[in-house]
């Protein structure tokens, strides 16, 4: 019932896509990283890209200036952020602490993607 829910929202294509059953997961811890990372897991970051949508806005990143600013350029490739996940050979739903395919979750990949979204969160607010 609930994955028929979520095929009507467009915005929940990667977390449906990987998520596989309701349950309590342990990854918020009541900061602004994990604020973000719920934002990014859902498939409303609120990136110049997703903001495109509603708004006239350039979609180059902010950050580093090189490509459209989209969650998966934010979390993996920006070289504006610190500690880039790519460098941990990260695929962007384990980056996003989506299970893998042996129901695990990358603990020290989910810190790095908080880090990193936490320090684009805090950017972006000076543009």
């Amino acid at each position: 019932m609930w994955r028929i829910g979520m095929m009507k929202k467009s915005a929940l294509e990667i977390y449906r896509t990987f998520k596989q059953e309701i349950a309590k997961e342990r990854i918020y811890d009541n900061t602004r990283g994990s604020s973000v990372l719920f934002e990014a897991r859902t498939g409303v970051l609120r990136t110049k890209t997703y903001r495109a949508k509603y708004e006239a806005v350039d979609t180059v990143c902010s950050e580093c200036g090189e490509e459209e600013q989209t969650a998966e350029h934010l979390i993996l490739f920006c070289k504006g952020l610190q500690l880039r996940v790519q460098d941990y050979g990260a695929e962007f739903f384990i980056a996003l602490a989506l299970r893998d395919r042996e129901g695990k979750i990358d603990f020290k990949r989910l810190e790095i993607t908080r880090r990193r979204l936490s320090d684009w969160w805090l950017k972006s607010r000076i543009e």
